[in-house]
């Protein structure tokens, strides 16, 4: 009994932890708006404790009903999956059924071999110097208690509606019950080996399966019935009582609670931290578009011949010139260093392989090459810097915003974005040039033709597709944050493709061939969307 006392008051201080930080946090934004700013007493606020606290409670009573409204939601869910199955299939399946196999057959499954703790969680246990080992075994019953507790007026409704109250709550307790014990059991065992994510994933995957796999089967069979005569009925509902005992006792006898405890903090730390980094990396995105101070430039006169939009962009890049400058010549002669010593490596060592069984051995610096360009890029920059220093600014005024406007604005910053990036692109070429000049042309001709090719093609996409991005998307807030997820995701997807052609180790012709037509490809297709769809979604996003 005072176990359970425990574990109720764990549960109603961390409530009030919670509660605590987000009026801190209320009465801290508050404090920030403009007007109210001025009239709200914040620091009188942070003292009164009465107020803060009668406050807090009422935020604590309204997140327990809240709570209640949440674990409503998997049945209304089962009820929409059922109405739909019911509607396509010849078989019934009740709400129950539905609920029993997607959340307590499935969902616990993978919340039980999962767990991971919030950030307000972790700040609980250090700033009230909770034993990590007995909050983590608490925490496990008590999540399984409150989710019974807050899921009962849905067990209760289902009852009614199927008549036999007992029988379904019964099952529906103890069914949960026993399984998120199990599934606790199986994890603190696995929690502990070397390569217990990989493991977790095979039995999730191997348990979905086999359970998907069952239910195909019977429904192949024409036997759909039988889940209801398995799932509800009073032998079932005995079943998964006498089952709950075992799986507790083995729970709560699990003797290295203290190195899974350990173990399970450390990853959601890293997670937390990992998250956190994310985020900052998400709010200061545009950073380097802030450090970019535009200075007046003298000759800004030379360009009373352009108008509009397109002089807003001249403009823009001339003041920007000289950082550009800067930054292009950093990555010059950073090739510069690295290909030098390439080229006297070569005459202290001299190469001995010659020919085509040389130039298939430099065909596989192609991928490389990927990553390398993607690297010095000038496109990420740019788009920073447009957003800040012009487009945050400029998208308010709706000629700014006309299709003419817009189209022209994207060719003007492309072909500049090439601009830098072909210098580049160029410069390595050249060293590529001098290089097999040193070495008596032991490269052919087809080689350095098709290296150009591929390099062109690169710098068209690589000075491309930012920008595309950025006008299709366009991710920035007017608070400069990334909100859009479609676009992290690209970006994300992208940076991981030019990362895995570093993992490439044999590649051939058709490699650099295949790669820069799929990029020519991804050009003329991205120009055709542009020109359909940009004027649509390049706006401010508030």
């Amino acid at each position: 009994m005072n176990e359970i006392k425990e574990l109720f008051k764990l549960e109603w201080a961390y409530r009030n932890f919670k509660a605590s930080l987000f009026i801190n946090g209320l009465i801290f934004y508050l404090g920030r708006i403009p007007i109210i700013g001025k009239i709200v007493p914040t620091t009188m606020l942070y003292r009164e404790y009465n107020i803060k606290k009668a406050v807090a409670f009422v935020k604590l009573i309204m997140s327990l009903v809240v709570s209640f409204g949440l674990y409503s939601i998997p049945f209304v869910i089962s009820y929409l999956i059922s109405k739909g199955l019911n509607s396509g299939l010849d078989q019934s399946l009740s709400i129950f059924s539905v609920w029993f196999i997607v959340f307590i057959g499935i969902f616990s499954c993978i919340a039980c071999l999962f767990p991971m703790f919030q950030q307000q969680e972790v700040r609980f246990i250090n700033n009230f110097r909770i034993s990590k080992e007995q909050y983590i075994k608490r925490t496990a019953i008590l999540n399984i208690i409150k989710s019974i507790i807050f899921s009962l007026p849905s067990l209760i409704i289902l009852g009614v509606i199927e008549k036999n109250i007992g029988l379904y709550l019964l099952i529906g307790i103890f069914s949960e019950i026993t399984l998120s014990l199990f599934w606790s059991v199986i994890n603190l065992h696995i929690t502990l080996f070397k390569k217990r994510v990989i493991l977790k994933i095979f039995i999730i995957m191997t348990y979905l399966f086999l359970m998907f796999g069952s239910l195909y089967v019977l429904y192949k069979m024409d036997q759909f019935h039988l889940i209801e005569h398995l799932t509800i009925n009073w032998l079932t509902a005995f079943i998964w009582v006498i089952l709950s005992f075992p799986f507790f006792y083995l729970y709560v006898r699990f003797n290295r609670f203290e190195d899974y405890s350990r173990q399970i903090f450390e990853s959601s730390e890293t997670v937390i931290n990992d998250s956190n980094k994310q985020k900052k990396n998400n709010a200061y995105y545009l950073g380097e578009g802030h450090k970019t101070k535009l200075e007046k430039a003298e000759d800004d006169n030379k360009l009373d011949k352009y108008s509009g939009s397109k002089y807003l962009n001249a403009l823009l890049f001339n003041r920007f010139k000289t950082t550009l400058r800067k930054q292009l010549f950093i990555r010059l002669f950073g090739i510069s260093i690295v290909m030098l010593s390439v080229i006297i490596v070569s005459q202290v060592f001299p190469i001995k392989i010659q020919g085509a069984k040389l130039e298939e051995i430099l065909y596989n610096l192609i991928p490389i090459m990927f990553f390398i360009l993607y690297m010095l890029s000038f496109g990420k920059k740019m788009v920073q810097t447009l957003f800040v220093n012009c487009d945050y600014s400029m998208l308010a005024y709706p000629f700014y915003r006309e299709s003419k406007a817009i189209i022209s604005g994207f060719f003007y910053r492309f072909f500049k974005t090439f601009y830098y990036n072909g210098i580049i692109s160029l410069f390595i070429y050249f060293w590529f040039v001098i290089f097999n000049e040193v070495n008596h042309q032991f490269l052919s001709p087809s080689f350095m033709l098709i290296l150009l090719f591929v390099m062109t093609s690169l710098t068209i996409l690589f000075s491309f597709h930012e920008l595309f991005i950025y006008y299709i998307l366009q991710p920035f807030t007017s608070d400069f944050q990334v909100k859009n997820p479609i676009y992290k995701v690209v970006d994300g997807i992208f940076y991981g493709l030019s990362y895995l052609s570093l993992q490439l180790k044999s590649v051939g012709l058709m490699y650099g061939v295949t790669v820069s037509v799929i990029s020519i490809f991804y050009f003329v297709i991205g120009l055709f969307i542009i020109i359909k769809f940009a004027p649509k979604t390049f706006k401010l996003k508030n």
